[in-house]
């Protein structure tokens, strides 16, 4: 079993945002613990959508922590060492070019996708 849903509760509209509202929902964990998140929506499916959002995400982080800082500067230049190779066998720049903005817009791509979407929106 993974977590579920167990209960909502409607709080109250968004005093600084007027579209939003305020749940409170109530989650029963693997472990048979219940856990209550605040949830902010434009309804109660986007209010749902941000708390799975949120978990993704801190389960994404907590996998992208345990790997060493080491390990990341290995991966960058490995990177960046495949694409000078490439550059030197083809004498193409552009092979350089894509490769630097692809990775800087993964990277971008994904701190966007990170950030928490349920933020205290009162």
């Amino acid at each position: 079993m993974k977590q579920k849903v167990i209960n909502v509760e409607y709080r109250k509209d968004s005093n600084t945002f007027p579209e939003w509202m305020k749940y409170e929902v109530t989650i029963l964990n693997e472990d048979s613990t219940t856990q209550k998140i605040p949830a902010y929506g434009k309804d109660l499916q986007d209010a749902l959508s941000r708390v799975v959002h949120d978990k993704k995400v801190g389960n994404l982080q907590k996998k992208t922590k345990s790997v060493p800082m080491n390990a990341w500067i290995a991966v960058w230049f490995g990177y960046l060492a495949i694409l000078i190779s490439a550059y030197l066998v083809t004498q193409n720049f552009w092979i350089y070019v894509s490769g630097l903005v692809s990775a800087l817009l993964l990277v971008g791509g994904l701190t966007v996708w990170g950030r928490e979407k349920n933020k205290d929106r009162e």
